[in-house]
C-alpha cells in the first residue's frame, strides 16, 4: 500500500472511526466462527462497554445475569483492531424485549450524527442445516419491522454445506454408482437447486426492509473462502465510495479484495479520462 493511500485511509478513520458490523443471527448460526475467520484468528474478542471500557471476560463468562452481553458491547479481535463487531447475541422468537433493544439499536446507530458510533453494515445470519425452517417468526419480524435505514443487510446462509447430505440422497440410481469423488461433484450442483427450490430469498426479497444481497457460506472452519465473498459482497453494497475503502483498508491481508477494487477503480478512472 503506498503512503499516499496509507494517508488516505488514516484520513478516513478519522473521520469515520473504525468498520462497524452488527451481526444478527440465532444461536447457532456460527456467527462466531465467522467473525474469528475474518479477523484470521481462532481467539475470543475482547469486549468492551459502550463507553469504551474493557469487560472482564471471565465476569461475562462465569455470569448467568441476562444483560451482561448486550448489543452496545463492542468486539474487537486483536488480530484486526480496525474492525468493530455488535453482537444481537440469541435472535430467537419470544424474547421481544431483545428485539426491542435491537431494534432501537439499529435506528439509533443508523443515524446517529457522531460518525464513529456508526454502523456501516448488518450481516444476518441463517443457518441452512435447518433450511426447511430458514424463515421462522424472527426473521420475519426482522425484516419487516426492523428498518436499517441506509445502513445495507447482507443475508449470510451459513452452514451452506449442510445441505450436501441432502444433495447426495437426491442422486439418480445412475450417479449413486459413479465413483465418489462425481457423486460429490453431481451433488454439488444439486444444492443450488435445493436452495432455490426453497425460495427462501425470494421471500426475503419481497419483505417490507428486504436485505441487499446473500452470500452462502459453508465449511468456514476450514477454508477463508467464505470471508472473501462475504467482504467482496458487503464492500459492493455499500453506498459511499468511502465506506468502502474505510472497510478495504481494515483488510489488509485480504490481498485479493484490495486488487479487486484497485483495478475497478483504475478502469473507471481510465474510461472517464479516455
Amino acid at each position: 500500500m503506498s503512503a499516499e493511500n496509507t494517508e488516505g485511509f488514516q484520513t478516513l478513520q478519522e473521520k469515520f472511526g473504525r468498520f462497524r458490523i452488527l451481526i444478527v443471527g440465532r444461536a447457532n448460526a456460527g456467527k462466531t466462527t465467522i467473525l474469528q475467520r475474518i479477523c484470521n484468528t481462532t481467539e475470543k474478542p475482547e469486549i468492551y462497554d459502550g463507553n469504551g471500557n474493557k469487560i472482564d471476560l471471565s465476569q461475562v463468562e462465569g455470569s448467568t445475569e441476562r444483560g451482561i452481553h448486550t448489543i452496545e458491547n463492542e468486539l474487537i479481535f486483536r488480530s484486526n483492531d480496525k474492525l468493530v463487531f455488535h453482537d444481537s447475541q440469541g435472535f430467537e422468537v419470544g424474547r421481544e424485549d431483545e428485539f426491542l433493544q435491537m431494534k432501537k439499536f439499529i435506528a439509533d446507530r443508523a443515524n446517529t450524527t457522531i460518525l464513529k458510533k456508526r454502523i456501516h453494515a448488518i450481516w444476518f445470519c441463517i443457518p441452512m442445516d435447518e433450511f426447511e425452517r430458514a424463515i421462522l417468526r424472527a426473521e420475519e419480524m426482522f425484516f419487516e419491522e426492523c428498518d436499517p435505514g441506509n445502513v445495507p443487510v447482507v443475508v449470510l446462509f451459513t452452514k451452506f454445506d449442510a445441505l450436501l447430505p441432502v444433495a447426495l440422497g437426491k442422486l439418480i440410481p445412475a450417479d449413486r454408482r459413479l465413483p465418489p469423488r462425481e457423486q460429490l461433484s453431481k451433488a454439488k450442483l444439486l444444492m443450488e437447486g435445493i436452495f432455490n427450490s426453497a425460495d427462501i430469498w425470494g421471500r426475503l426479497a419481497q419483505m417490507k426492509h428486504a436485505p441487499k444481497f446473500y452470500v452462502q457460506i459453508g465449511g468456514m472452519d476450514k477454508s477463508s473462502e467464505g470471508c472473501t465473498k462475504l467482504l467482496e459482497a458487503t464492500t459492493g453494497v455499500l453506498g459511499e465510495e468511502a465506506l468502502q475503502m474505510l472497510l478495504i483498508s481494515a483488510q489488509d491481508a485480504n490481498i485479493a479484495l484490495c486488487v479487486k477494487y484497485a483495478v475497478r477503480e483504475w478502469v473507471i478512472t481510465r474510461n472517464y479520462h479516455a
